[in-house]
C-alpha cells in the first residue's frame, strides 16, 4: 500500500518517476521498485518522500490522513469537481446515468 500511496501522490503532482527520482537522489528504478512494493524506501528517503510529496511520513506508512493531509485531499477533490464542472457547461445536451455514473468514476480516478 505504501506503493500506491507514492504512485497516487506522484501523479497528482504531475512528477514522472525519474522526475520524483531525481528529486530524491535515487535512480528512476528505485522508485519504480518504491511504487510495486518490491522495495521499502530507507528512513532519510522516507522522510524526503514525505517532504517532496507534501505529505507526513504517518500518512505515507498509514494511508490515514492527519489534519494537512485532508486538507489536500479536499482541495484535489475541489480542483476536479470544478474541472468536471467546466467541461459540464461546455456540453449543451443533458447526460444520461450511465454518462454521469462514467464521469464520477473519472473525476475518482483522475481520468478526465
Amino acid at each position: 500500500m505504501l506503493g500506491a500511496r507514492i504512485a497516487a501522490l506522484r501523479r497528482e503532482l504531475g512528477y514522472s518517476q525519474a522526475e520524483l527520482a531525481r528529486r530524491l537522489g535515487v535512480s528512476p528504478s528505485a522508485v519504480g521498485m518504491y511504487e510495486q512494493d518490491r522495495r521499502e524506501p530507507a528512513a532519510q528517503i522516507l522522510v524526503s518522500l514525505a517532504a517532496v510529496l507534501g505529505v507526513s511520513t504517518d500518512y505515507l506508512l498509514t494511508g490515514c490522513p492527519g489534519p494537512t493531509e485532508e486538507q489536500s485531499i479536499v482541495r484535489i477533490l475541489e480542483r476536479r469537481l470544478d474541472e468536471a464542472e467546466q467541461r459540464l457547461h461546455r456540453r449543451g445536451d443533458p447526460f444520461s446515468r450511465q454518462e454521469l455514473a462514467v464521469l464520477l468514476s473519472a473525476i475518482l480516478t483522475n481520468q478526465l
